[in-house]
């Protein structure tokens, strides 16, 4: 027969249980939405007059960039910024050249030049020439150098989108078309003679690139240092985030919500359990559900100057996209592998068959998806500016 005190003693073992599952789901920001520090750059964006010549960095540090690595430092004076890549904020194997690092220099002296002119500055952009070497240290380098004067303040319609722009990795209503003159226009205006930017919207043309970056993300999942390249970027719980302001978080992953609840409560995920759900939602979600696909293709993918400039092409797209009410993330895991094989003396077939697929001359650097989401993206965690200026 039970006793009074085997009830109430079970009754007590019950509620620390709850009691514990409440507090680790608090630690671990299961319901938090946004709160942490982590994500006060997005609200000061447009920083305050005080900030002098480099109040414009508030909106540059919230550009696109790999993994939200955020590899970037800014040195500041009066008449001009320095854009300097922090290669210790590598990628490791997923980056061998850094190209995507400057891909990223490139995105922040867009949102940089944006926010300028909408303060009355005017800017003139003058990247750093040199080629992206193999597995270079870790010293700083300079990438691109932005002169500052006065100015006509001139507020572009990118300017608003820039605290909007976010990569939604969710799923895409894949049946609502993307107007292509549209697409068309942008591809226009955003080409010139050395980024030239393809979208592919055909639905046979679209499967086969698609199957491209499956087979490319396979290839990446099952290549053991490309994992742990990858895994030492993901945040899960709230105070890992606030620490290191950076990363991909399970709110973002683009993962259903209640599997994002339970990962936060469960210890860690390894770095196979992280592979397998980003390979899934890549086949299963974000490939076949977008409507469109798109390719920025240079001459020469390794060419400094050339990746800053596809740099800031993308992140100007991805403003307008914003701006038009339209989502888009990255899938560049195809010129990854381009990259990753070539350390190794390997070649593989994606290049030529994504400038076949694009009707374009040249290399491919960046490969993405466009469509209208089924809804918001979460924020992405930023480091405060006053970590990313060198004095």
């Amino acid at each position: 027969m039970t006793t009074r005190r085997a009830v109430l003693g079970a009754g007590a073992i019950g509620a620390l249980a709850l009691g514990g599952l409440a507090y680790r789901a608090w630690d671990r920001g299961v319901f938090e939405f946004g709160d942490n520090p982590a994500y006060w750059p997005w609200r000061d964006w447009q920083g305050y007059p005080s900030d002098g010549s480099h109040r414009a960095l508030r909106a540059a540090i919230l550009a696109a960039n790999p993994h939200d690595s955020q590899p970037w430092q800014f040195q500041a004076w009066d008449d001009g910024i320095v854009f300097i890549a922090n290669r210790r904020r590598n990628l490791g194997s997923f980056d061998p050249f850094r190209r995507e690092m400057h891909l990223a220099l490139g995105a922040a002296a867009e949102n940089f030049v944006l926010a300028a002119k909408a303060f009355g500055l005017d800017t003139q952009v003058m990247p750093y020439e040199g080629k992206l070497s193999p597995e270079p240290g870790n010293a700083p380098v300079a990438a691109v150098w932005i002169g500052l004067a006065p100015g006509t303040t001139v507020r572009d319609k990118l300017v608003d989108a820039i605290p909007r722009r976010h990569t939604n990795r969710g799923h895409y209503r894949a049946d609502h078309a993307v107007d292509r003159q549209m697409l068309d226009t942008l591809a226009g205006q955003l080409s010139d003679d050395i980024v030239q930017v393809a979208f592919v919207s055909d639905s046979v043309a679209r499967a086969e690139m698609g199957s491209m970056i499956v087979k490319a993300t396979k290839q990446i999942v099952s290549d053991r240092q490309m994992s742990q390249d990858s895994a030492r970027w993901i945040r899960t719980g709230a105070r890992e985030i606030e620490e290191h302001r950076d990363g991909i978080t399970l709110d973002c992953s683009g993962i259903s919500p209640l599997i994002v609840a339970g990962a936060k409560i469960l210890p860690d995920l390894d770095a196979a359990t992280t592979d397998r759900y980003w390979f899934e939602a890549t086949r299963d979600v974000q490939v076949p559900s977008a409507p469109v696909l798109g390719a920025i293709f240079v001459q020469n993918r390794l060419d400094m100057k050339s990746s800053i400039a596809a740099g800031r092409a993308w992140q100007r797209l991805h403003l307008s996209l914003t701006a038009s009410g339209l989502s888009a993330q990255p899938l560049n895991q195809p010129v990854e592998r381009i990259d990753r094989d070539a350390i190794h003396g390997g070649q593989n077939n994606y290049g030529s068959a994504l400038a076949q697929l694009c009707q374009m001359p040249g290399e491919p650097t960046f490969v993405f998806r466009v469509g209208y989401a089924d809804g918001p993206a979460p924020l992405s965690p930023r480091r405060p500016l006053a970590w990313m200026l060198r004095q």
